[in-house]
């Protein structure tokens, strides 16, 4: 899905000012003193969970890219990683108090594969247990596809709605071409789905915000579901 190239070009070089705002939005959601033990789902190079790793946070992280791991391992030694489908969390013999789905990191293969995800993840939270979605609105990105320009160092990048999917072609001087695709969800699509994998949805928001509401004039939003008792 994500090559080397996409993880240095864009998941490398997010702002530093970006990165503070979530990990601190992070720790005012998932406060260490209950939810210590952390699921990073498609955590990557360790971009979000390596810094809560540096907090005291008992990080797992976990992507299907054995390179993006072997990154993360190497900068945030203090987490731990673990190569391994999302959609086979529940396989997992840990239990979680939280977990995360940052950067729109679900939708890869479809809506019934998200609903065995969530599935596998409610199974290894404990009770209360939350989990946290960062996820792009459908509506913004209809309004806001992209045609081909170059963007942080690739040389083109296009950005357009199929259905139900956000498609990616980018690509880079090296002349790789990444074709990156995934499922995106209204606000109350997520909640439905989440509620049919045993989670409650209790607070949706824009930029980390609980007072403002998703809509299709931001890029991304934020919904936090905890696991029914």
């Amino acid at each position: 899905m994500y090559s080397a190239e996409w993880f240095e070009t864009f998941a490398a070089t997010v702002p530093a000012a970006i990165i503070e705002r979530e990990i601190d939005a992070l720790v005012r959601i998932l406060p260490i003193e209950r939810y210590r033990r952390v699921l990073d789902v498609g955590c990557g190079i360790g971009r979000i969970g390596g810094p809560l790793s540096s907090l005291g946070y008992a990080v797992t992280g976990v992507d299907i890219n054995i390179d993006a791991l072997r990154a993360a391992k190497q900068r945030w030694p203090a987490a731990a990683y673990v190569a391994l489908d999302q959609q086979h969390t529940g396989r997992m013999r840990w239990e979680f108090d939280g977990a995360l789905f940052m950067w729109n990191s679900i939708g890869f293969v479809g809506r019934d594969a998200d609903l065995e995800t969530l599935v596998g993840v409610a199974s290894i939270l404990r009770a209360r247990g939350r989990v946290v979605f960062d996820l792009y609105h459908p509506g913004w990105l209809r309004q806001n596809e992209r045609s081909g320009e170059p963007d942080r160092g690739a040389t083109s990048v296009r950005r357009w709605i199929c259905g139900d999917r956000c498609c990616h072609e980018i690509r880079y001087e090296s002349g790789r071409v990444d074709d990156i695709q995934f499922d995106v969800y209204e606000p109350d699509q997520i909640r439905e789905l989440c509620r049919r994998a045993g989670l409650q949805s209790t607070t949706e928001m824009v930029w980390w915000d609980p007072t403002a509401r998703p809509s299709a004039d931001a890029p991304r939003y934020q919904v936090i579901c905890e696991r029914l008792a």
